[in-house]
């Protein structure tokens, strides 16, 4: 293995101490990481300095200001044109890692896969947030192993539907392969948008439980991440399947559509409001979403079957309920809701 494959791109928006905690826990862990990139999508966000103020142990911490809060896709996107690695990891700044973790996804990458997913343990706790991804053939990404324990989980790298947006790794060469990573959505869905991309480029995905992350998670929703969560699940849909097999779906995608109106019905009117939403913003975006198809149709690969072969048609029924059963305003909406990026409706 080269002695520092990887870059790490971190995105901040107003992260605060977690920031600063992320960025020690890499510095601290070692392993073949190069550089150190932070997005800030705040710009002047003050937590920024303190977190970042100096190289340390050798390792360099670059801050790029985002003109505007692009998102995490965009962010990403942006750090690219930095990045000299052949491997990249993105983190959200509320995760830390811990000692021997890289390794593992270099082998997994070195290997051949297009993608590794470290394990993604819920701070403080034994138990997994994520170890890879569940997409539906709806679209709707679910936590893989969500809640289980930690001595439950597999102990060899295995092949897996989709990524975890919280920390994953990704050769360079297939995320420029793609034209980026797509950013129509902004925010939430970004991971599963992803994983299609990279599973119909005909790239594998692998989980390596080897490697061990903790992520500050709490499963839970409310209407703002609700409207962002359909309206980029819809758009999933149509920038990346061919009419052919919408058609074919039809049938499964009007049932959730009409069982997701009756989980909004059940969580009350904002919830309503919010599903409507997704529909007007799909039709307000119509032309952006058009533009991702065409960059997906035109790729010299179109792997449909191991697209199919990687989405499921069950869902966890654990994790719809919880949700679903939820009541009350959230405890983890963010301070000032969520952040808004171009083009929000």
């Amino acid at each position: 293995m080269a002695d520092a494959p990887f870059t790490a791109i971190v995105v901040n928006y107003r992260s605060g101490d977690r920031l600063r905690t992320c960025i020690d826990s890499l510095l601290s862990a070692g392993g073949p990481l190069s550089r150190i990139i932070v997005v800030d999508n705040s710009p002047g966000d003050p937590s920024i300095g303190p977190a970042v103020d100096a190289q340390v142990a050798g390792k360099a911490v670059t801050v790029l200001e985002a003109p505007q809060n692009l998102g995490l896709a965009g962010a990403v996107n942006l750090a690219m044109a930095h990045v000299d690695t052949p491997f990249v990891v993105s983190l959200n700044p509320d995760v830390t890692v811990t000692n021997g973790w890289l390794e593992p996804l270099g082998e997994a990458l070195e290997s051949g896969a297009g993608v590794a997913c470290p394990l993604i343990r819920i701070q403080g706790t034994d138990r997994i947030n994520s170890l890879g991804q569940i997409i539906h053939v709806s679209g709707f990404g679910f936590n893989r192993l969500l809640e289980r324990p930690l001595s439950g989980a597999p102990t060899e790298p295995h092949r897996v539907g989709g990524l975890h947006g919280a920390a994953f790794a990704i050769r360079a060469d297939v995320l420029r392969g793609l034209g980026g990573w797509d950013d129509t959505g902004f925010l939430y869905q970004e991971d599963a948008a992803l994983s299609w991309d990279v599973l119909l480029a005909g790239q594998t995905i692998l989980a390596v439980p080897a490697s061990v992350v903790d992520h500050d998670y709490h499963l839970t929703m409310y209407p703002e991440k609700f409207h962002l969560l359909e309206r980029n699940r819809l758009a999933l849909l149509l920038s990346h399947l061919k009419w052919s097999r919408l058609f074919l779906l039809f049938p499964i995608l009007l049932a959730v559509e009409l069982a997701v109106w009756v989980f909004a019905s059940v969580r009350g009117s904002g919830f309503v409001r919010a599903k409507a939403r997704s529909y007007a913003w799909v039709l307000a975006n119509r032309r952006r979403i058009s533009g991702w198809r065409r960059r997906v149709m035109s790729r010299p690969v179109y792997d449909g079957r191991s697209l199919r072969r990687h989405t499921t048609w069950g869902v966890p029924w654990d994790q719809v309920l919880k949700v679903g059963r939820e009541r009350g305003p959230s405890t983890r909406i963010p301070e000032g809701g969520l952040p808004s990026g171009p083009d929000q409706t």
